[in-house]
């Protein structure tokens, strides 16, 4: 087959081999230091407004006549200046270490372009002594090929590079033993890995402060942790969600084209609605885990979830001992002062509390002081939700806006449409979340009070059977669908961000050592993949990501 030659290409200079490199290098460095950096610079303004209080309350009361006010301010403000620069510099050095994610993305990305280099001339040897026999070539597969080959080259190397360091196991503490800030910060000196390490649920550790009772919060072994920590064999499975989120990218780059391109009245269907079904399922996954198997999820997801939700922590402890532990209506097991706090927190009857004695729990409860309606409860979590996402979304809406108003401005008219469609969008994103949980909430309402009992008698599905589980499972079912108030394209982008995360709940976040040629193989295929598609058919690599990974690889060989 006639064509040009495979190394019929502009020789390239040092400065289109290195700057696929750089730019992944300095993209993924910022990702990873910038936000630590945010951190280090909140937690010194939370310190100095706290200390500068105090020192200014102690001069105010006269506390201490001889107080040297200046001299205490400067020591204090040198302290605070010795805290930033080695926090910051730490943040940074450790960002920038061979073995880390931006050494991980250079390398990857550099390589997949760079080593097609070689690779082109192999293949030119090997047309050309076809060509000698007279067999066809097909130049364009072989150079799909070249590309392919040297991506799996690069990322066989990255991910030993980013696995180089040992894998510390995920040490389960019990609330007792832990506290509440430990699961938000490392002590000093400790690296972001081992501060990875301990995996513990805010939910429960709140939940032992809230009450004074002989009965702990389930640990992570009582709901079926695995306790991979007690071998002494290696550990691996620190880029567990990498790979994921690979696997999950290339199989979207590979059955998505099928299923678009089909024009039939399935393939229609099964393009419209796949996205919901399985944002609503992805939901489904994290939401139940979060309730039973929190130690499955990563600590900060689950403090957000927990930050969103805005639930009483008892009440999830309870629900977690109605499905594992020492829960059961019509026995008193003991377990009466874990809700019995609650009720006198919230100015109900004792009893309500006490699964001895009340079968079932009043819907009340869980209502949490929102009155006994569970539709007015489902309103007011909206509402809660609502703005507790408007600040997040609303805001960077406003800074996109304004960037692109810098790059293009236009009329005051424009500007103001411009303004709208902004909070517009703010707001309905915010009305996702909302819906996400006012719909989770109502989801458990409905199963056991509302719709629950009035499809299966007591006796066919017990109300321990659907506090034991049935009206969680009902609530995560539910409460994904929410996704419909986000514009279509929006929701590929949900989806892709929660699509790893629910896959990550079926698989162990340690393994021994021994295993991680699988992990390896499967995050080498799915880069290949990827990174072919990236520089071949763009247009496969969907949404946000895609456009990054392109801007990234322009200078391609």
């Amino acid at each position: 087959m006639a064509g040009k030659s495979l190394s019929a290409r502009p020789r390239r200079d040092l400065q289109q081999i290195v700057a696929p490199l750089l730019k992944a290098w300095i993209l993924a460095y910022a990702s990873v230091a910038g936000p630590r950096v945010v951190a280090i610079i909140f937690a010194l303004l939370r310190h100095r407004t706290t200390l500068s209080a105090s020192l200014v309350k102690a001069l105010l009361c006269n506390i201490c006549p001889s107080f040297n006010f200046e001299a205490c301010f400067c020591w204090f403000f040198e302290k605070l200046t010795r805290f930033f620069r080695v926090k910051v510099w730490r943040a940074l050095k450790q960002s920038a270490a061979w073995n880390r994610f931006p050494a991980f993305c250079a390398i990857l990305v550099g390589g997949s372009i760079n080593f097609q280099i070689p690779l082109r001339i192999v293949a030119e040897n090997l047309v050309q002594w076809l060509c000698r026999r007279r067999l066809p070539v097909d130049r364009g597969s072989l150079d799909l090929l070249v590309k392919f080959l040297a991506a799996l080259l690069a990322a066989i190397i990255s991910f030993e590079i980013l696995n180089s360091k040992p894998t510390q196991p995920l040490k389960y503490q019990n609330s007792s033993d832990a506290t509440v800030n430990s699961a938000t910060s490392a002590p000093e000196g400790q690296s972001e890995d081992s501060a990875e390490t301990v995996a513990q649920d805010g939910l429960s550790r709140a939940a032992a402060a809230k009450f004074d009772s002989p009965i702990p919060p389930l640990s992570p072994t009582a709901m079926g942790a695995a306790l991979v920590q007690n071998y002494s064999e290696p550990l691996a499975g620190r880029t567990m969600d990498l790979t994921l989120f690979a696997s999950i990218r290339a199989l979207d780059i590979l059955i998505a084209p099928a299923i678009i391109k089909n024009g039939s009245r399935t393939g229609r269907f099964v393009s419209r609605t796949s996205t919901p079904l399985l944002f609503a399922l992805s939901s489904a996954v994290i939401m139940h885990a979060w309730f039973y198997t929190p130690y499955r999820l990563p600590q900060a997801y689950n403090d957000w979830i927990s930050s969103a939700a805005q639930v009483d922590p008892r009440l999830v402890v309870a629900l977690r001992h109605a499905r594992y532990g020492k829960f059961e209506y019509g026995r008193d097991t003991g377990i009466s002062p874990l809700l019995g706090s609650m009720c006198r927190d919230y100015g109900w009857p004792e009893e309500w509390g006490d699964p001895a004695k009340t079968i079932p729990v009043p819907c009340e409860m869980v209502h949490m002081g929102c009155g006994p309606s569970c539709e007015k409860h489902a309103l007011m979590r909206f509402v809660r939700a609502w703005l507790f996402a408007a600040r997040m979304y609303i805001p960077l809406q406003l800074i996109v806006l304004l960037k692109r108003l810098r790059g293009a401005p236009g009329s005051a008219k424009s500007t103001v449409d411009k303004l709208l469609r902004a909070l517009m969008d703010g707001s309905r994103s915010s009305a996702f979340l909302g819906s996400f949980v006012a719909l989770f909430y109502y989801g458990v309402c409905l199963a056991r009070t509302r719709l629950g009992p009035w499809l299966f008698s007591y006796k066919t599905v017990t109300p321990q059977m659907w506090d034991g589980g049935l009206c969680v499972l009902s609530g995560c079912l539910l409460c994904g669908w929410s996704v419909l108030f986000e514009k279509v394209q929006r929701r590929t982008e949900i989806l892709f961000f929660v699509l790893p995360r629910a896959a990550a709940v079926w698989f162990p976040r340690r393994y021994l050592k021994v295993n991680q040629w699988r992990e390896h193989l499967a995050f080498a295929l799915s880069a290949a993949v990827i990174l072919t598609a990236a520089q071949e058919r763009p247009e496969r690599v969907r949404g946000v990501f895609g456009r990054v990974l392109g801007s990234v690889l322009s200078s391609k060989a």
